[in-house]
């Protein structure tokens, strides 16, 4: 670890994402351009350039295939944020805001809203706090850690058994989920050991990055202020995060994925791909609710685009996501399209898990 280790996480963990994460604010309705959506947009479309980049790299290339993934996935990183800057100045120079930035008004919130946000802060904190201070072991570590520390240190993905260290062939159980491959990449660009990376700084990541997701979710939830539910959001992220804490029952909840597991793909799956996938679909009838009460179309071109990001971002984590993520969306949107008697919200879902469809097929194709 050198001096240049955090700018270099500060980088790559949230100035590239937030850069890239502009290129879809100008196509999203205005209200919704804070920061925390923006971050949330940048990894929504860097890990799916990751996959892209990686998978290809796996298969057709035998030898120092991390070599030639670090190379093109760096300029892509860096094609996306110059895009993400270059479309921020065009709508600039057009007179539109690509952010919102509008910190809350606390003088026009209640005690009791105050005193939620206060304690919501607080247990945030706190977690981050443990999750930094105590180790979890996990024996998933071995194959996830393990994976992108051998990956890192010989420049191939997927031939080396974790367990053993021993050469074999490409493992095609993993070689899919490639979220350690981009650890290895994120270790490797600042100098950071994997597993410090991962047990250590990574919660930093996933951890405000889920609360944003469910802050988003709360305010569409939220959206009628009335007395009934004056500082309901407060007290809804309140009790998300206390959920999080006490749902250590078993060691299969998500709420242990969270806290105890946060760098590996299944938690990231749970925490944070489902969430974003109920946030959009959230978002997408709202607009449709907003569409047809003041005959006013907002922009949603770009919430069905995240929606595609969003399923193939569910395949960098675990296959298992990528199927259920389709039920969930089949579900929502067939519920939608009864609600909004509009057949082609049916048709547009179907779109959005075109990814998913091709996910399956490559995997089975691949066992075969």
């Amino acid at each position: 670890m050198t001096i240049f280790t955090i700018p270099g996480l500060i980088l790559w963990l949230f100035i590239i994402p937030f850069c890239i994460g502009l290129i879809p604010m100008p196509w999203i309705p205005e209200k919704n351009r804070n920061v925390g959506v923006t971050v949330t947009a940048g990894y929504l479309i860097m890990l799916p350039l990751c996959w892209l980049v990686t998978v290809p790299c796996i298969l057709l290339v035998e030898y120092d295939s991390f070599l030639v993934m670090v190379r093109w996935f760096t300029v892509l990183l860096a094609a996306g944020a110059a895009a993400g800057i270059g479309i921020c100045i065009w709508a600039a120079r057009k007179g539109k805001r690509v952010l919102r930035l509008q910190p809350p008004d606390i003088m026009e919130m209640t005690w009791g809203e105050r005193l939620g946000w206060l304690v919501f802060l607080g247990l945030v904190a706190w977690q981050l706090y443990k999750a930094f201070t105590l180790t979890s072991f996990d024996g998933d570590d071995a194959e996830y850690v393990a994976q992108s520390l051998v990956t890192v240190q010989s420049n191939t993905m997927y031939r080396i058994l974790p367990y053993t260290g021993g050469t074999t062939s490409l493992d095609i159980r993993h070689s899919l989920a490639v979220l350690p491959i981009w650890i290895a990449y994120i270790g490797r660009m600042t100098g950071l050991h994997t597993t410090i990376l991962a047990h250590s700084v990574l919660p930093f990541v996933w951890i405000p990055l889920t609360y944003m997701v469910f802050y988003e979710i709360g305010k569409h939830l939220f959206r009628r202020k009335t007395e009934k539910v004056q500082g309901g959001l407060s007290l809804f992220m309140v009790f998300i995060a206390l959920f999080q804490m006490f749902g250590n029952v078993s060691i299969y909840t998500n709420e242990t994925f969270f806290l105890t597991r946060t760098w590996q793909g299944k938690a990231v799956a749970a925490s944070f791909v489902i969430p974003v996938t109920i946030w959009l679909m959230l978002w997408i009838f709202d607009g449709e609710e907003e569409k047809k009460r003041r005959r006013k179309k907002e922009p949603v071109a770009a919430i069905w685009v995240l929606l595609v990001l969003t399923n193939m971002t569910a395949g960098v984590c675990t296959s298992m996501v990528v199927f259920l993520n389709v039920v969930l969306i089949g579900a929502a949107a067939f519920w939608l399209m009864i609600a909004e008697k509009k057949f082609s919200i049916l048709i547009k879902a179907g779109c959005v898990c075109i990814p998913n469809g091709i996910y399956m097929l490559l995997y089975l194709f691949l066992h075969a």
